[in-house]
């Protein structure tokens, strides 16, 4: 069993010289969101952190080579004390557990967990980690092997469409009902005019500009836009955004779609991509085409392409899984929180009383009433609200 040590990064620079050695865990492990690669989790931390602490455990075998890492950044919890949390919010995800599992796993998790208790925060609070995977299952038997007191909540199932072997037996897997309704939009649409899906999977970075615009310009023209909660009208955000999709396409990792009709954009997307998986960040459609979906028209000429292209193996929709979602008879994973107190009182004390209060609250917090229309969330991540 190869000796292993600790090494921790403490800032944006650390994280970008050791860039090459990250991406190389990265590529090993079975994280497919390239947003967890250095140079972007290095631009989210420069967007969000602010002056927040940043710090990585890293776990590198004599070797040199490196089996396991995981960044944390700091968040205030109930406004009382903060916890080290992943680097994830609404406006993109870039912080997982890295695992090389061809590596001792279950030596590596326990080092990197003994290092944890040197960290400035009493408890790590790690709400993005995709808790039924087999990597952070490892993380959470690790920290009972140390005698960490954990928590574990599911907070929502997350779609992942996987792509068949054969297109047709795809759509006989589908309901009659979602296939006959999506063929009426397409044909609709048809009628309407010239209808054609432009996918963009090799831009330069130098191209990238006009395109990501066009998938913004459709998400500003729906409630987003008037809610002001779009990309274009969040302040920072586009630059941010490009910034990101250029880095995206150097490395031949940008995903964007866009249904035109007569020209006329009515359905977009920006994701990106890594290991035959397509991550579809951000899904947006022209209301005014409402009544004829494009948004699951665009989503039924991808998955088609998909099929064609035949070395994709899913497309993962990250948020939240919604009923339009669903129609695709996707799989799903479990996204939601792992709390690990490392050995501090204070750490394990409040773990303890959220143990405790946690489910109280679920009780007692008002549910949205199913005759009201609540507004929409202010930004969701997801393959959201496709029609």
């Amino acid at each position: 069993m190869p000796n292993t040590t600790l090494l921790r990064l403490t800032g944006v620079d650390d994280l970008r010289n050791a860039a090459a050695a990250w991406d190389d865990l990265w590529w090993r492990s079975d994280v497919t969101l390239p947003t967890v690669r250095a140079e972007l989790l290095a631009q989210w931390l420069e967007q969000f952190g602010g002056s927040e602490p940043f710090h990585a455990l890293v776990v590198k075998e004599d070797s040199g080579r490196w089996v396991a890492a995981l960044p944390l950044v700091s968040r205030r919890l109930a406004g009382v004390f903060r916890a080290g949390t992943l680097p994830c919010n609404p406006w993109l995800p870039c912080g997982d557990l890295l695992v090389d599992p061809a590596a001792d796993v279950p030596a590596a998790l326990e080092t990197l967990l003994a290092g944890a208790a040197a960290l400035p925060w009493p408890l790590l609070w790690m709400n993005e980690a995709v808790i039924d995977s087999v990597r952070w299952q490892a993380l959470h038997r690790a920290a009972a092997r140390l005698r960490m007191p954990t928590a574990e909540h599911v907070r929502y199932p997350v779609a992942r469409i996987p792509i068949a072997v054969d297109w047709g037996q795809f759509l006989k897997d589908l309901s009659r009902a979602h296939r006959q309704a999506t063929n009426k939009a397409v044909r609709r649409l048809h009628e309407m005019g010239d209808l054609r899906l432009k996918r963009l999977t090799r831009l330069d970075p130098d191209e990238v500009q006009p395109w990501l615009e066009k998938v913004f310009a459709v998400e500003d023209s729906s409630w987003k836009g008037s809610a002001g909660s779009s990309v274009l009208r969040e302040p920072g955000m586009c630059d941010f955004y490009l910034r990101q999709a250029r880095q995206l396409a150097a490395w031949g990792q940008l995903e964007i779609a866009v249904l035109n009709l007569e020209g006329k954009a009515i359905a977009a997307m920006f994701g990106f991509s890594a290991k035959g998986v397509l991550h579809a960040h951000k899904i947006g459609y022209d209301p005014q085409f409402a009544s004829s979906s494009p948004g699951q028209v665009m989503f039924w000429m991808i998955l088609e392409q998909m099929h064609l292209e035949k070395d994709w193996r899913a497309i993962d929709c990250i948020g939240p899984l919604t009923e339009a979602i669903s129609r695709w008879r996707p799989d799903t994973y479990a996204l939601g929180r792992l709390a690990i107190a490392p050995g501090r009182f204070t750490g394990r004390a409040a773990l303890k009383l959220y143990q405790r209060v946690w489910p109280w609250v679920r009780r007692v917090r008002p549910r949205p009433s199913r005759a009201s229309s609540p507004a929409p969330p202010a930004e969701v991540p997801m393959c959201e609200a496709v029609r």
